[in-house]
């Protein structure tokens, strides 16, 4: 009798804590969720390929998820795709991450250290995505010509705000008391920065980081589909002008393959950074 009472008592015990508070659960039907993402893409690879060979489908419009795969591993054997194409997309994908993050959090620091910029420019970081960045592009090919650099430039822009956005937001979490503490014991601009300022701003930071690889992608493929004449973005628009739907498709996966290793690796990479996440 005892012991039901207290199980009882455990139980009600446990229902009154906040479902924010309970720990997530690491399986749902004895499944992880790397299994469950694997059954979701699985499901919906059977379920595209499956309608592409039905009579409702037509070759116009999509084609089997196993031509796709084919089409797209002859794609990753042609030199010229990969060197003029996927090279040249992931070139400017990695040069636009790279100063867009060293730019985002060098602001973000400025912003913090100096608290009249950050009341001056906050009007403008709150409105920064609905300007539309693509419309710069004359602008940018004026003074730097065609080819690279105008990409490079804007997808730069681009994914600049919601870095420098992210790691603002973590330099000014950090607690006036624990700010107070660096005060008292006399630490230098440097050691402040190294053992109070960086630790409390980096979860935001890595954030902000994956968030603007995202970007990156985004405004790269985007960028090539409509204004460039080359890279991996081009060739898919090309596919699709042609009616070269399997190209196209092929394309795409290839696309879809690329930004999903680059965020599933990166994020693997940073969230080593991040102590939240520690267990």
């Amino acid at each position: 009798m005892t012991t039901t009472s207290t199980a009882a008592e455990t139980t009600r015990q446990r229902s009154v804590v906040p479902g924010y508070l309970r720990p997530a659960p690491k399986a749902v039907l004895k499944i992880p969720a790397a299994g469950w993402t694997a059954a979701v893409i699985v499901l919906a690879v059977l379920v595209v390929e499956m309608y592409a060979r039905s009579p409702l489908a037509s070759p116009l419009d999509i084609v089997p998820v196993s031509d796709m795969a084919a089409t797209a591993l002859q794609l990753m054997t042609d030199p010229d795709f990969l060197v003029d194409a996927l090279g040249r997309t992931l070139g400017i994908i990695v040069v636009a991450f790279v100063l867009s993050s060293l730019l985002g959090i060098g602001a973000a620091y400025l912003l913090w250290r100096f608290d009249v910029w950050d009341r001056a420019f906050q009007p403008y970081l709150n409105v920064y995505y609905a300007v539309p960045t693509f419309a710069l592009y004359p602008i940018m090919v004026v003074l730097f010509g065609s080819g690279i650099a105008p990409i490079a430039i804007l997808s730069t822009i681009f994914a600049f705000g919601v870095v420098a956005m992210n790691a603002r937001t973590g330099f000014n979490s950090v607690s006036p008391i624990v700010a107070k503490l660096g005060s008292t014991l006399r630490l230098t601009r440097w050691q402040y920065f190294r053992s109070i300022l960086l630790p409390y701003a980096l979860p935001n930071i890595v954030t902000g980081l994956k968030l603007g690889l995202s970007y990156a992608i985004i405004s790269v493929l985007a960028s090539e589909f409509i204004l460039s004449t080359q890279g991996l973005g081009h060739y898919i628009s090309i596919a699709y002008d042609s009616f070269d739907i399997a190209e196209m498709y092929a394309g795409i996966l290839v696309v879809t393959a690329l930004a999903l290793l680059a965020t599933l690796g990166i994020s693997a990479a940073l969230n080593r950074f991040d102590w939240r996440r520690r267990r």
